[in-house]
Parts: structure tokens; sequence; C-alpha cells
């Protein structure tokens, strides 16, 4: 028995509850959803009446019977007095606000009125005007009637006017807000979408508009031709300003130019000075050293004629004669005897021939010392000493030759080298 008990009786009990849970909620507990105010009223009690306090969006106590509770739309809504307003149920109807103007035109105006209730005002409205949307029809009410009196004011001319509009709309939003105040409504924004009027007061505007804006439109040509007027002055003395800045700016280039030819043709000036005054220094340096070579050279060839002169009047000379002799024997048509004469004794056959064998006996010590070598031949003859009695010196280059030695250059050095060449071939120096 105890486990039939434990076996269905415990989840019976369970599920019981759960069902009894949910029916207290359902119907002990009430739900202000976000975009809601709980307004609660006692009904049964002793302190029967409307609570004083709004009910924020959550979960309520809600006993049956004894309590009633009313949610209002906490957000932002709407009033369309408009030709295709739509309906709470989705239909759509006309409710346009038909107007009379000043001038006793009838006109029909397109009207849209924002609003919400004040925070914390909700529990008012309840206890003031009545549960549910009654509060909305008193809301109606003062709109249609702020709406007459204040468009009521306006004019055939104010119509077309979109200032006239918005000042209108706004002095409408300014008495609403005072009478929407005693109702704990706030409004948000009062907009005026269109207005229409019947066809004879719109031809008659258009006319007018018309008319006022031919005359704003001869207003703007006279001032366009004030404007020309103004304009070509200021076209005038732009360009007169603007030649004038062309002006100076030619004269300023023309100065910049003349200075700056003027500064070229001085350094070109002083380029073409500091060129000649090389040149006539180069000029005058190579003259100088051409000068010294052929003095150089002149006197190499009078040593060497010298050298020569006294070479033929001596041994050198009688040397010469026995060569010249020898070269002149034609040995194809002498017969010599052997016995006699012995061809190979070079000493016998130049006293024969007339040459002097004695070479010591005609030349000095001194001489022959210095032509014994090469190297003093060479030196003997590439710078001599003394120069020859007949050759005449510049006056300019002897006090150069007596004051220092000059320097012989490579080139002028090798054409010594080759008349010195070309003298001692001619004139062969005895070892």
């Amino acid at each position: 028995m105890l486990k039939f008990l434990a076996r269905y009786i415990v989840p019976i009990s369970i599920v019981l509850a759960i069902i009894v849970i949910a029916v207290i909620v359902r119907f002990l507990i009430i739900r202000v959803e976000i975009d809601q105010i709980g307004v609660k009223t006692i009904v049964w009690g002793i302190n029967r009446g409307v609570v004083q306090k709004d009910y924020n969006p959550g979960w309520h106590r809600y006993v049956r019977q004894i309590e009633t509770w009313e949610l209002y739309d906490a957000t932002v809504q709407t009033f369309n007095f408009t030709r295709e307003a739509r309906t709470p149920d989705g239909k759509i109807e006309s409710r346009e606000l038909p107007i009379r103007t000043m001038d006793d035109y009838n006109v029909t105006v397109d009207i849209i009125v924002k609003f919400q209730i004040q925070r914390g005002k909700a529990h008012k409205i309840r206890e003031e005007i009545g549960p549910g949307d009654r509060y909305k029809g008193f809301l109606e009410s003062d709109i249609r009637e702020v709406s007459r009196n204040v468009l009521g004011k306006m004019t055939e001319k104010d119509l077309y006017n979109p200032d006239e509009k918005r000042r209108r709309a706004e002095e409408a939003k300014q008495l609403l807000a005072s009478a929407f105040d005693s109702r704990h409504i706030n409004i948000i924004d009062f907009l005026i979408l269109d207005m229409r009027f019947d066809p004879q007061l719109e031809r008659k505007i258009k006319n007018v508009k018309l008319a006022e804006l031919d005359q704003v439109l001869n207003i703007s040509k006279e001032r366009a031709v004030n404007q020309r007027g103004i304009t070509q002055t200021i076209d005038a003395t732009t360009e007169a300003l603007a030649e004038k800045i062309q002006s100076d700016k030619d004269g300023q280039i023309v100065s910049l130019n003349a200075e700056m030819v003027t500064k070229v043709t001085k350094i070109l000036a002083d380029a073409n000075k500091f060129l000649i005054e090389k040149k006539a220094e180069g000029d005058l340096y190579k003259e100088e050293r051409r000068a010294a070579g052929e003095l150089l050279i002149a006197r190499a060839k009078a040593e060497g004629e010298r050298l020569r002169r006294k070479a033929m009047t001596g041994a050198g000379g009688d040397m010469i004669v026995a060569l010249e002799a020898a070269r002149n024997i034609n040995l194809d048509d002498v017969v010599v005897s052997t016995q006699d004469i012995d061809l190979l004794d070079i000493e016998e056959m130049i006293d024969k021939l007339g040459g002097t064998i004695d070479i010591g006996e005609s030349l000095g010590v001194s001489e022959q010392k210095i032509l014994r070598g090469k190297k003093e031949r060479e030196e003997f003859f590439r710078l001599p000493k003394k120069m020859p009695e007949d050759l005449k010196v510049p006056e300019e280059l002897k006090k150069e030759l007596e004051e220092e030695k000059p320097v012989v250059p490579e080139e002028l050095q090798g054409k010594i080298d080759e008349e010195w060449k070309s003298l001692t071939e001619e004139f062969p120096v005895t070892q």
C-alpha cells in the first residue's frame, strides 16, 4: 500500500500544486507591460478609491472583485485630424478639421498632434476624468476648439505663407499645452500638414500670389540693373588694378633683367681679363722657355762646331784623311807584297796613310780626359760652360744665365740629345 501511495499519490500532488499556483498567478497577479502605466482602484474595503500612485511595468497583486486595474499608454500618442485617418480598429476615415477664415472662406486643414501622459499623473486622469480612453475625448475637443480659434484668424494671404503657418502652429501648441496640463497631459508637437479650400478661393489666391511675384520680379530686375552697374564698375576697377599690377611686374622684370645683364657682363669681363692675363703669362713663359731652349741648342751647335774644327786641325784631321784614303783604295787593282807591308798592323797602316798614331801628343791632358768617356762628352756638350766668342746672347737672357742656372725642360733636352747624336755620328770621337 505504501509503495502504491509513493508511486502515484506524490506525483499527483505535485501536479495539483502546480495547477493551483498557476490559477493563483492567473487570477491574483496582473502584469503591466513595458509601454504601459498601471492604475489600481480599490472597490471594497476601508480605503476605497483610486490608489494615489502609478504602477511601473512589472507584476503586481490583483485581487479580483475587490480591486480594479486600468492600463494607460505610456508612449507618445498621436491624434490624426487628416483626410485619411486610421481608427483604432484599422479603418480609414476622414477626420480633417473644417475652419472658416477671417474673410469668410471655408478651409479644411490636416493636423497631427503628438502628446504623452505626464509622468506619475496617470492615477489623476483616472480619478478626475474616468477610466479607459475617456480622457482622449476631452483632448480631441480641446484640439478642435483651439485649432478653430487660432487658424480662423488667418486670411487668404496667410494660407500660402509658410512662415505664417508655422507661427499659427506654435501659437496653437502653446494654448494646447495650457489646456492639456489641466488634464495631466504633455503636448509634444502641433503640426499643420495641409490646407485645402474651394477652387474660387484658390484661383483668387493664385492671382494675388502671381501679382505679388510679378512685383517681386520687377523689384529683382531693378536690383539686377543696379547690381549690373556696380558689377561693371567693379570690373573696370579690377581691370585697371590688374593692368597696374602687370605694369609694375613688367617694370620689375625689366629692372631685374638689366641688373642681371650688368652683373653677367661684369663677370664675363673679369673672366676675359683673367683669361687674357693668364694667356699672356703663359705666352711669356712659353717664349722665355723657347728662347732658353734655342739658346742651349745654339750653344751646343757652336761647341760642336768648335770641337769639330779643333779636331780637324789636329790628329783628328789626319785620322779623317787616312780614313778617306783607306775608303778610296781599290784592293782589286792593287798588288801588295805582304813581306813589305803587313796589312794587319793597324798602326803602320795608319802611318802609311798619313794618320797620326800618338793621340796623346796632339791633345791636351784635360781634353783627353773629357773625351775619354761618353758621359763626360755628353755633359761637356749638354751645358757648355763657355760661350763661343762669335755667338751673341740677348741681353734679357744674359742676365738670367748669369744669375741662375737655367733648367732645361725634358722636351728641349731631347732636342739637344738628338743634336748631340747627329754631331757624334757626323764627327765620331776617338775613345
